[in-house]
């Protein structure tokens, strides 16, 4: 006699397998912290939602490479997250909520968990639904173990919330085929609006719902009929509708979407560094991201399954492929791959997988031999051969996903790397490194960036020169970026050489990799040997600028490296550097100055006066310029045209002390009492009154009177 005769087996075994997932998704979900190894952009843009400093809120992602509802959805768990600290005490105020964003990636990740384990929901509901409860089961547990399920639940990204409203078309789209009523039509273009409103890849699921609508009838000229069927219109108003209202700022910032939207496609068209155009995408695809996920034993009955369902024709099943096949398709034809991309389409191949396992396990279930009508008759047995080929089919993921979190439990190569740096790296010491995750922007080291494309690399070849960065205090690589330059190693040739140079020339301070006990990429840490150092730079370093389209990535580098230059006393290598910005940005005027300074350093005083004068020449009013120019004149010992200088200054800028103090030096050092003490009383009168400079002044004009 059962127990709980209002609970069926199912239910158990079903409330057994979201328990097993809630665990699966939120173990380690903290991984990582305080660091985020991760891009993270739905938590970065809805944590810019609270526009920190300003009054107010403000909506607008201002970023359209993806639509905005996760977003939101993100906002509002930063919202729920807020209230509850408020309530415990934990945030007195949103100021102390806005002091770091730490806290909030727990609660980003989980948002993922969750919308994950809906996803299983959803689809043990729509298995149970259309096909029978043993294949739901089977789904879900095919879902529960995936290891591409059980990554995303731990990251914060847009795919798992578009998976999940996309398995709630999937279900609403089949009622609409098996039962047309009005309220599954306007279900499922809202679940579709939700879907697109996540990732634009959502708005495939329109066709899906056009299928299956055109699938109801079973002449096609009839289908071409009902192309007019007024749900079918209003659901498809719905959809497109609910998607405006959530991205409002597409219509509001059009220019704004187009740039973000065209980059994208772009992206997609032209690949990632790391993806070699020389391997297919459908290969990657089918015989990659696939089997590896859901194994190869279930992949192979999946197939088996899809060849069946054509072979038995039946509609229900037959409607089930439409939709992950052209997903499949469509991406198929793009050079940049992923294993996200294909995410959404994950719970239809595991329903796929399982409807081909049932119709195995009815075979069995209708053998009248006498060895399974005796298997038949004994539950014990029956249950534990379902459990032997249920472990057959899941080890591969099972295996897969028990690494990946193992590993989420390790230290980090990053965190290693970024403790090394804070115990051996002086503070205040500059750095060169590419964004490979070690996040040192803590305000005790100068951090200058070596230029990075994901999307057409070998733009930036020319950066890739060590000479650059011989006078940095050290330089960070990876195995992040290094390994995925390998794999095309004709077209990163220049890039690689980049690497080899640092390993023949540079000292080796510091390198981690990963082990049994650490995750992570490699790292390696170099210094540029001091012996070796030279003055100035070749001039083929700036030559190789004149090929490269990254004019605006060049002038931001060039003066960063100018700064640091400087900040280094590398005086002739930051005259180079200026040289080589002013001759594209020749009005610039402070750059201009700067490099009459750095001339004037050098010894350079006729160079020098000429780039002073031009400055002056764009904008004479500058007190500052005439006291560089005195300062020249003054070392060619031109002590007229020196006075004349710092006079015009004083014209300009009547308390301006350094022109006042100048004046005094040169007169004194050519002994001129009287010039002297006239200067002495100008700069006199602009102090303030009873000061202890101006004390001192009035006392030297008294001895220097007596003098006299």
């Amino acid at each position: 006699m059962r127990k709980f005769p209002f609970i069926s087996k199912n239910e158990i075994a079903i409330s057994i397998i979201i328990i097993a997932a809630g665990f699966l998704r939120f173990i380690h979900i903290g991984w990582g912290l305080p660091e985020l190894f991760e891009e993270g952009t739905p938590l970065r843009i809805a944590w810019k939602f609270w526009n920190w400093g300003n009054p107010g809120f403000n909506f607008n992602p201002e970023f359209f490479n993806y639509p905005a509802l996760t977003f939101y959805i993100q906002f509002i768990a930063q919202s729920v997250h807020f209230g509850i600290g408020n309530l415990f005490g934990f945030y007195a105020t949103i100021n102390d909520f806005g002091t770091t964003i730490t806290p909030l990636v727990y609660t980003a990740r989980a948002v993922d968990a969750i919308f994950d384990i809906g996803i299983i929901i959803v689809i043990y509901r729509f298995a149970n639904e259309f096909f029978n409860k043993r294949t739901s089961i089977i789904a879900a547990i095919i879902l529960t173990v995936n290891p591409l399920h059980i990554k995303f639940s731990h990251l914060i990204q847009v795919d798992t919330i578009l998976t999940f409203f996309s398995a709630l078309a999937v279900l609403y789209v089949y009622r609409v085929y098996s039962t047309p009523k009005s309220k599954w039509y306007y279900l499922a273009g809202i679940s579709i609006g939700l879907a697109a409103s996540s990732k634009y890849t959502g708005a495939f699921l329109i066709f899906f719902l056009i299928a299956a609508h055109l699938m109801q009838s079973s002449h096609l000229r009839n289908s071409l009929r009902t192309l007019k069927d007024q749900r079918l219109i209003v659901s498809l108003m719905i959809a497109l509708g609910l998607f405006l209202l959530l991205n409002p700022f597409i219509l509001l910032t059009p220019n704004a979407f187009e740039k973000d939207f065209s980059f994208e496609q772009q992206h997609m068209a032209g690949g990632h560094l790391g993806i070699p155009e020389s391997q297919s995408t459908l290969y990657y695809y089918f015989l990659d991201a696939l089997p590896t996920n859901f194994g190869w034993i279930f992949y192979i009955i999946s197939i088996l399954s899809i060849i069946i369902i054509l072979k038995e024709r039946k509609r229900n099943e037959l409607l089930l492929l439409i939709y992950p096949l052209l997903f499949l398709v469509v991406v198929s034809t793009w050079i940049m791959r992923a294993e996200r991309y294909i995410l959404p389409i994950f719970p239809m191949v595991a329903v796929i997988g399982s409807i081909g396992i049932n119709k195995f396990l009815s075979v069995m279930d209708d053998d009248k031999s006498k060895f399974w009508t005796r298997f038949n008759q004994n539950p014990r047995k029956q249950i534990f051969l379902y459990s032997i080929i249920c472990l057959i089919i899941i080890f591969q993921p099972v295996f897969d996903s028990y690494n990946y979190l193992k590993s989420l439990g390790l230290k980090d190569t990053r965190t290693i790397t970024k403790t090394w740096i804070r115990s051996n790296v002086p503070i205040n010491s500059i750095i060169a490194t590419g964004p490979f995750g070690v996040d040192i922007r803590d305000g005790n080291y100068i951090i200058f960036d070596i230029p990075f494309l994901a999307f057409e690399s070998e733009r930036v070849a020319a950066f890739y020169d060590t000479r650059w960065y011989e006078d940095l205090d050290i330089l960070v690589t990876s195995s992040y970026d290094k390994d995925r330059y390998a794999q095309e190693p004709m077209k990163y040739k220049d890039i690689l050489h980049f690497y080899d140079s640092l390993q023949l020339r540079w000292k080796l301070v510091y390198e981690v990799h990963s082990n049994e006990n650490q995750t992570g990429p490699s790292f390696w840490i170099y210094r540029y040997p001091n012996t070796q150092s030279r003055t100035k730079f070749d001039n083929d370093l700036f030559q190789r600028f004149t090929a490269s389209p990254e004019s605006s990535r060049i002038s931001n580098f060039l003066k960063e490296l100018d700064e640091i230059l400087i900040k280094k006393n590398k005086v002739e290598k930051a005259v180079q550097v200026t040289q080589e910005i002013l001759s594209v940005e020749y009005q610039n005027i402070p750059l201009r100055n700067q490099l009459g300074e750095l001339l004037l350093r050098e010894g350079k005083y006729e160079e020098a006066l000429k780039h002073l004068g031009i400055s002056l020449q764009q904008d004479p009013k500058q007190p500052n310029v005439y006291i560089l120019g005195s300062k020249a004149l003054r070392n060619l010992k031109k002590y007229t045209p020196a006075e004349a200088a710092l006079y015009k200054a004083v014209e300009i800028k009547q308390d301006f002390e350094p022109a006042y103090l100048e004046l005094i030096e040169i007169f004194s050092e050519q002994k001129n009492n009287g010039k002297l003490i006239d200067a002495l009383k100008r700069y006199y009168a602009i102090l303030p009154p009873q000061s202890q400079k101006a004390n001192d002044v009035k006392e030297r004009i008294q001895k220097l009177q007596k003098i006299r």
